[in-house]
């Protein structure tokens, strides 16, 4: 693994590098994002990065003299629907809440409003909202067969037309007769949890946010493979940076996998991804941040960028950071193994 500097720019949506079919898309969640104020300060940030769950707790400071009250938000990723060829799975696909984001404050649970929109998107062209002909429709806006299924049947066979038409569902296949007999949705959903925070003169307030992480993954490990191209490999650099002796590592493992032929273990990849860059509209830099990344298994290879990094357990790595401002997000790239059953 090679520790270095955070030199690099955002992305909402991590892009795995075109290796395999059977694979799924990362959503990368990230912090709350405060409203523009020179008022708060944050004054540190403890954020636990695992496959399984996400854990940030903020302690803020309120520099003035008086309480002073704003809007915080925790914008989650845009979750696109993809259609029959979707690679997103998420935590509670039926749900609007579908990566069980829960928030914290002082200790007491706070509750948060849900903002959710729908729009069409497409490259190179301005987003089309759907949001209103969902909801007249009485269709859940999360983009999944299992929040949608059950609303889309109750749809008469024109207006499944009409929504095919409009490429606002994909078709998956038709019976003798032509009737899609699947659709799947192909918007993306954008939502944000949004709340009015007090900050009290005179004291910190600590608040805590847990969610379950949309990890990418492929069934199949490629890293490490000896027909890889320079493009493939220029990716791993830059966005987990993989050194020399991470990628001796990994084609130890992939010699392995071939070797073994899938008859005792498997061995697969995992990607998981935190948008930090978005937040910074409080006073001055963050005081203090710790990160730490759990990476499960002590068998398991991970690489991620970042300077001064300690291993601090058979699993986890730390890193600590003064004054810190962010100019990249955290990717961290996971090569597992398991047995054959």
């Amino acid at each position: 693994m090679r520790f270095t500097p955070f030199a690099c720019g955002a992305l909402l949506l991590l892009c795995t590098p075109a290796l395999a079919d059977d694979s799924s898309a990362t959503l990368g969640a990230g912090g709350l994002v405060l409203q523009k104020t020179d008022k708060i300060a944050l004054v540190s940030e403890e954020l636990y990065l695992s496959t399984t769950g996400i854990r940030i707790s903020y302690r803020f400071r309120n520099l003035t003299d008086a309480d002073y009250s704003t809007t915080i938000a925790f914008p989650m990723p845009a979750f696109p629907g993809g259609g029959s060829n979707s690679t997103t799975v998420v935590p509670d696909p039926a749900s609007d809440n579908f990566m069980k984001f829960q928030t914290i404050v002082d200790g007491q649970p706070a509750r948060s409003q849900l903002e959710q929109r729908a729009f069409l998107t497409a490259d190179g062209k301005p987003d089309v909202e759907i949001t209103d002909k969902l909801k007249a429709l009485h269709i859940p806006l999360v983009p999944t067969s299992e929040a949608t299924n059950a609303a889309i049947t109750r749809l008469t066979a024109a207006q499944r037309k009409d929504l095919v038409d409009a490429n606002i569902l994909d078709s998956g296949g038709s019976d003798d007769n032509g009737e899609a007999t699947t659709l799947y949705p192909l918007w993306t959903l954008k939502s944000k949890y949004w709340r009015n925070q007090t900050f009290p003169r005179g004291k910190d307030l600590i608040v805590q946010q847990t969610y379950v992480p949309v990890v990418g993954s492929q069934s199949s490990l490629s890293l490490g493979s000896p027909d890889m191209g320079e493009d493939q490999l220029k990716f791993y650099r830059e966005r987990f940076c993989t050194d020399e002796a991470f990628m001796k590592a990994a084609r130890g493992l992939y010699k392995k996998v071939a070797d073994d032929n899938a008859t005792t273990f498997q061995a697969f990849e995992q990607y998981l991804s935190y948008v930090i860059t978005s937040g910074g509209n409080w006073a001055g830099p963050i005081g203090d941040f710790k990160l730490i990344v759990d990476k499960g298994d002590p068998k398991t290879l991970v690489s991620f960028c970042g300077s001064g990094v300690k291993k601090i357990s058979p699993t986890q790595f730390e890193l600590d950071i003064k004054n810190y401002k962010p100019d990249r997000d955290i990717d961290v790239l996971l090569l597992k193994t398991v047995p054959v059953e």
